[in-house]
């Protein structure tokens, strides 16, 4: 079970865990290829301005919106299947793939072929390089969750050579390294920070993964260890039994007075293997104080309560953590059952007069109509029986309320008198 302690700590701290991160990253970069529309905007509204060149071009200036709006949708449906990591066999994103780079190209040739380039900076005057390099820098920052980094760089230059090209064609040579730099400088940033943020959400996922293996092979490792001791218990018990039974039935046809003392021995071994085999059970039945709070806070979570877990079980004494974890046991079941709690804190401190379990939550009901204390007091059997099992161990055991939150607390003293007995 010490594989099953480690994940006590190991809990993700981020609400929502890996889920949370992923709808984070998700949100982001879908919020970031949005960014695209407003400069396909800056584009269009140079194309509308009377004073570009050959006048106000409402038909060209629709079709540079209509295209940019597809490629953003592109982008958004691109982003969406490389980050749900589907095969490139699947439909879906073949038919992302081929949007995305149909408009793209479209807007490419439409820009080098119909866009005016003014001679002020592209996003004032010069239509032509804002579409090439909007379109190139959000082109490549799609790509950049899936493309490998290497080949990630050889898009990112050949965005920044598309945008020289447009001033070229345009003969305004002397414009192109400023306009190629800028290009790069925007692609090769948008592709960073898109990779960046998927690697995170790789980590993220790789580390979920790892917690979800811990946890099943500390469950094969248990199970294993169970299946030996039963084997190394019973097993052996059993194959003794099967020994002297035989060897008894043989004397007793032969008449031999000898068989009555085998078939005792026999009784014997069944009793000392009945007897271990209850010891081992009862092993098994003894909660673990860590093993119980990573089992709360899946329970509680599962239900919709966010939960935080406070203070380190494994240090604890084994008489203290087996009576603890009786206490979590019990008061998440009421938390679940008989709250309508949306946060939960269990909380394990030394106060100095022993260790104190703290379990709060704000999920007060109502009482009620006509309904008292000692009503109440009836009602929570299982306090009271889990009140007597502190009680055992010289431990004591208190409930309040404090406004909308009911404050559990459980305390058990580290020094155990040794005629004081656990129990089980």
């Amino acid at each position: 079970m010490n594989r099953v302690r480690s994940l006590l700590p190991a809990a993700p701290s981020l609400p929502g865990g890996v889920r949370g991160v992923e709808t984070y990253t998700r949100v982001s970069l879908y919020g970031v290829a949005l960014v695209e529309l407003p400069l396909v905007l800056t584009a269009v509204s140079v194309l509308l301005h009377p004073e570009t060149a050959g006048g106000s071009q409402q038909g060209l200036a629709r079709t540079v919106l209509v295209l940019g709006v597809a490629h953003t949708l592109a982008c958004l449906a691109t982003l969406r299947v490389d980050l749900d990591r589907r095969p490139l066999t699947d439909r879906f994103r073949q038919a992302a793939l081929v949007a995305l780079g149909g408009t793209t190209l479209a807007l490419v040739v439409l820009a080098l072929a119909a866009l005016p380039s003014g001679g002020q900076p592209f996003f004032q005057e010069d239509a032509r390089s804002a579409v090439l390099i909007t379109v190139g820098t959000f082109t490549v920052g799609t790509l950049a969750v899936v493309v490998p980094f290497r080949r990630l760089l050889w898009c990112v230059l050949a965005a920044g050579l598309l945008a020289g090209a447009g001033k070229v064609a345009a003969g305004a040579a002397q414009d192109a390294l400023g306009i190629v730099l800028g290009a790069l400088f925007f692609a090769f940033a948008l592709a960073g920070t898109v990779r960046l943020s998927v690697w995170i959400l790789d980590v993220v996922r790789a580390l979920d993964a790892a917690r979800d293996a811990e946890a099943r092979l500390a469950v094969a490792e248990e199970r294993l260890r169970i299946s030996r001791d039963m084997h190394d218990v019973v097993g052996r018990a059993l194959s003794a039994v099967a020994v002297k039974s035989e060897l008894a039935a043989e004397l007793a046809r032969r008449g031999d007075e000898r068989a009555v003392t085998e078939m005792l021995a026999v009784r014997v071994l069944a009793q000392d293997s009945l007897s271990e085999t209850r010891e081992l059970v009862a092993r098994y039945r003894a909660p673990d104080l860590a093993t119980e709070l990573v089992g709360a806070r899946s329970l509680l979570t599962s239900a919709g309560i966010a939960t935080r877990v406070v203070g380190d079980a494994a240090v604890l004494p084994p008489h203290v953590q087996d009576t603890l974890a009786w206490a979590v046991r019990e008061a998440v079941t009421n938390v679940v059952r008989h709250t309508e709690a949306s946060t939960c804190l269990l909380e394990i401190a030394d106060d100095g007069d022993g260790v104190l379990l703290r379990v709060v939550n704000d999920g007060v009901r109502p009482d009620p109509p006509g309904e008292d204390d000692a009503e109440r007091t009836v009602h929570g059997s299982g306090l009271a029986g889990l009140r007597e099992r502190l009680a055992g161990v010289h431990g004591t055991l208190s409930t309040r309320r404090d406004g909308p939150r009911f404050v559990l607390e459980a305390r058990v003293p580290v020094q155990v008198d040794e005629t004081t007995e656990v129990a089980p």
